[in-house]
């Protein structure tokens, strides 16, 4: 076919970008925290868009370029990323789902290490001349509640309960028949889930006007004195109920990989009150949770057979499933 251009945002492996140029497709490269702007003027005249980036793109960019024959989102919580057209185009929307649950998990678990352990905070302190040695909580035994039983949840729950005999409670929008054989507790209402664990790992996705500001006040409470590790979109927790529970110690800590604007701002002039915090009460990271060599690469692999499919007049292997609920 003749030569046409691939936009890709984000990281990307030069082996998968070889992958695209040996069928003849240019590539144009653009850093993963592009905003809509500067990605919507790199569409003009492309073929296909590979979006590894952090920005939710939105409805103006599918009608400013009708002509975009492909979309790969490289992540399986599309929805953080892309705001799909109203009604399907000739774009083909697709995305690499699951291939970074276990790097994901991985990291929500490092991060629930190093909030309930210190890691962070007794580093900080010995670089600040500090020398601690208080004991700390242990996940050992200790009940860990899970919100959102998908991909990276299962994930999450398989790690920490063979790891540390951790108690696994979770709660999900729809059953889960197959974890029924598990020794895990399912919970009815969040709420419920909240006030039963030691530490609390969200894992479903932002989707706006269902799952924004998912977690509140109430939640924040019932936790009463425990750990809240979020690897998802930060706007699933209200900022100002976050602030206030680390304010008055109702949470002992929290972890957020992301934050509410990006890049995170300096602590002063942080409109959120929240990075003051930070690294006392507070981790924030910079979406590094899918960002492994081995989840790269298989997003990558993915995201070359769903263009190439589209370039080949074929229905791509990993496309959107319109009209479906993530799990």
């Amino acid at each position: 076919m003749p030569e046409q251009r691939v936009v890709i945002t984000g990281a990307f492996p030069e082996a998968a970008e070889e992958q695209l140029r040996s069928r003849g497709l240019a590539v144009t490269r653009l850093p993963g925290d592009a905003d809509e702007d500067l990605v919507l003027g790199e569409l003009d005249g492309a073929w296909a868009l590979v979006h590894g980036g952090t920005a939710l793109l939105s409805k103006r960019v599918w009608e400013r370029v009708p002509s975009l024959a492909a979309v790969c989102v490289l992540a399986t919580g599309y929805r953080s990323f892309v705001e799909l057209p109203d009604e399907p185009g000739a774009t083909r929307f697709t995305y690499t789902p699951h291939a970074n649950a276990v790097a994901v998990a991985e990291f929500a678990l490092a991060q629930l290490l190093d909030l309930v352990r210190g890691v962070s905070r007794g580093a900080v302190g010995v670089s600040r001349g500090e020398w601690d040695e208080q004991p700390t909580r242990s996940l050992t035994g200790a009940t860990l509640g899970i919100v959102g039983m998908g991909h990276i949840g299962r994930e999450l729950a398989r790690m920490a309960s063979a790891a540390f005999g951790t108690r696994i409670r979770y709660w999900n929008r729809t059953d889960r028949p197959e974890l029924a054989e598990l020794p895990y507790q399912r919970e009815e209402s969040l709420i419920g889930l909240f006030e039963g664990c030691d530490f609390v790992s969200l894992h479903v996705d932002l989707v706006p006007g269902r799952t924004e500001g998912l977690i509140g006040a109430e939640h924040l409470r019932a936790l009463d004195g425990g750990f809240l590790v979020n690897t998802g979109r930060a706007a699933l927790v209200d900022p100002q109920a976050l602030r206030e529970a680390l304010r008055e110690g109702r949470l002992a800590g929290a972890a957020i990989d992301g934050y509410y604007a990006e890049p995170a701002p300096h602590p002063r002039e942080d409109p959120f009150g929240l990075l003051e915090f930070v690294p006392d009460r507070l981790l924030v990271t910079g979406h590094n949770a899918y960002h492994t060599h081995q989840a790269l690469r298989t997003m990558a692999d993915m995201a070359v057979a769903n263009l190439l499919a589209v370039a080949d007049g074929t229905p791509p292997p990993h496309p959107v499933p319109r009209g479906a609920v993530e799990r």
